[in-house]
């Protein structure tokens, strides 16, 4: 069962970030207390919180300001669905506390670029796989920061992993 959907969440990612969708599947990354806040509107109240003790896997949408609106009030941990409860106007979390890997599993190296096109001058490359906090979202491209603040740019989605648990291979 476990297999299954790790399979259909991996589908799932792929699509997300395919054919100009404007979702993606992430997963919280957060080392700041027991829990990640869930807020009801961006900077709203918190009204749910999720244990830092796993990585949820999460689908957002609708970037505003630094916070993704979760597409639906489920995660998933690999072990666990949870439900969030609370709100009424949706769920909004902080991109601060979000992650994607990168699928460069062969050592490409890949480009992080100052704005959302191939032709875009390159604000950082790398060939190991790392984590990127994804802040916005434009057809292809996810704006992107490195987890030690000093990069900011765009990278195309599908060098993205939202799945905490396999590389979306």
């Amino acid at each position: 069962m476990k297999k299954k959907l790790f399979v259909l969440l991996t589908l799932m990612t792929w699509l997300s970030v395919s054919a100009n969708a404007q979702s993606l599947g992430v997963f919280t990354y957060d080392n700041n207390g027991k829990f990640t806040n869930v807020r009801n509107a961006p900077k709203g109240k918190v009204v749910d919180k999720i244990p830092t003790e796993v990585c949820a896997m999460i689908s957002v949408e609708k970037p505003t300001n630094g916070w993704w609106k979760m597409v639906d009030n489920s995660y998933d941990t690999g072990d666990n669905e949870g439900t969030l409860k609370g709100s009424t106007t949706g769920y909004w979390i902080h991109y601060s506390v979000l992650a994607m890997g990168t699928r460069n599993y062969g050592g490409q190296t890949l480009y992080i670029r100052q704005s959302p096109s191939a032709s875009a001058p390159v604000v950082y490359k790398f060939k190991k796989e790392i984590q990127l906090r994804p802040m916005d979202i434009k057809g292809e491209w996810v704006k992107v920061q490195t987890f030690d603040g000093k990069f900011t740019g765009w990278i195309e989605a599908e060098w993205l992993c939202g799945n905490s648990l396999t590389n979306c291979c």
